[in-house]
């Protein structure tokens, strides 16, 4: 798609938002010549604040319909309607930046109108949004951040965005397909560029679950936990966590492993429960490591293993756990001579060094829990 491209399209934009404008109930059809009587109706509305009639005005002025053609009246009348909020106005008004009419060319200053329009739900200018991330035009060039708005435009509706998902799905493939749908889920769960709604996010999110596994992961944190209202559905959840573990990811292998502990779609098992936390533990999973380091504490599913636990706490520390560090520092001298050893024995199968180990765990500064993945060497799950 070349620069060339978009512009037509946001052309199409002004044509359509044109058409739309004309069902505001105190504006003429755009298509037909506005009488001397209609435009004297028109700028009284406008002057009593009225934002269909002074988006009405604004095109009527930006056409050259029953009054001069004047650039700089039609952005005073869009920026008026703008203002107040009307959603035509500010796309209107964005076009009217990004062309230089009536006002000095702002491609920003055009982006900025443009999203404030898409986040009321106008399709034109979630067109024009996908345009300018697209070229690059008032904003870094983001082509996918370009394509999720093309799939909104096309969900709202707007027949001009078929051809620019077609193309956007030809050039970026499954995985740009993926990663735009996980970018709309995620721009309604935020609720930044558009109004939040996590019923909207779960349906985006569910249109990636299939080939994206973050989209799949927050997905399953909705039903689970019913977020936004949303009717909890631990089999569905199930079903997308059993999936993710599958391809051995540690929040996947973490999520069953939870689903078990708490018989959520699966009677209560906390010996299942436990297996599956080792397995995420080992594949990144630092809340499964420090979760399987309290029930082998507390034997819970698992026989009381302390230098087990320790070895868990470490290893949820190295994985983002700060808090697990401190809990292995009080552990290691609660130990009896033979559990030490164990502990050492442990650390060295995982091709640790006990010493370093315990001086990282025993050093009372502050650290980075990513610092011992550059001193230490990787854990090596074995198959």
């Amino acid at each position: 798609m070349s620069l060339f491209f978009a512009l037509i399209l946001a052309a199409a934009s002004r044509q359509a938002s044109a058409q739309v404008s004309s069902s505001q109930p105190s504006q003429q059809p755009t298509h037909s010549k506005l009488s001397s009587n209609e435009i004297s109706k028109l700028k009284a509305e406008a002057e009593q604040g009225g934002a269909s009639a002074q988006l009405a005005l604004g095109q009527a002025y930006e056409k050259g319909n029953g009054v001069p053609q004047n650039d700089e009246l039609a952005v005073k009348w869009f920026r008026r309607a703008a203002d107040q909020n009307n959603a035509v106005a500010e796309n209107e008004l964005g076009l009217m930046y990004v062309l230089g009419r009536g006002v000095q060319k702002d491609k920003e200053e055009a982006v900025r109108w443009y999203h404030e329009a898409a986040k009321q739900g106008n399709p034109q200018a979630m067109f024009n949004l996908g345009a300018s991330y697209y070229n690059g035009d008032g904003v870094p060039e983001n082509l996918t951040t370009s394509y999720a708005w093309f799939l909104l435009a096309q969900d709202a509706g707007y027949p001009e965005a078929n051809e620019a998902v077609n193309r956007s799905a030809e050039e970026g493939g499954k995985e740009g397909t993926s990663n735009a749908l996980l970018r709309v889920a995620t721009m309604y769960e935020k609720g930044e560029d558009l109004p939040q709604s996590y019923q909207n996010a779960a349906r985006w999110y569910r249109r990636g679950a299939d080939t994206n596994p973050e989209a799949a992961m927050r997905l399953a944190i909705f039903l689970i936990n019913g977020v936004g209202g949303l009717n909890q559905d631990y089999g569905e959840a199930l079903k997308l966590c059993s999936n993710l573990a599958k391809g051995r990811s540690g929040w996947g292998e973490y999520c069953v492993g939870y689903l078990h502990e708490h018989g959520l779609g699966v009677p209560p098992d906390l010996a299942e429960a436990a297996r599956w936390y080792g397995d995420a533990a080992l594949d990144g999973s630092g809340k499964a490591a420090l979760t399987l380091a309290d029930m082998h504490l507390n034997g819970e599913g698992v026989p009381i293993d302390r230098p087990q636990a320790y070895w868990l706490l470490f290893l949820a520390y190295r994985n983002g756990v700060p808090e697990a560090k401190s809990q292995a520092h009080a552990l290691r001298p609660e130990m009896n001579a033979e559990e030490t050893n164990r502990l050492d024995k442990k650390l060295r199968e995982h091709h640790f060094d006990p010493k370093r180990v315990y001086a990282i765990v025993d050093d009372p500064a502050p650290s980075d829990p990513a610092h011992t993945r550059q001193v230490l060497p990787l854990v090596i799950r074995p198959n």
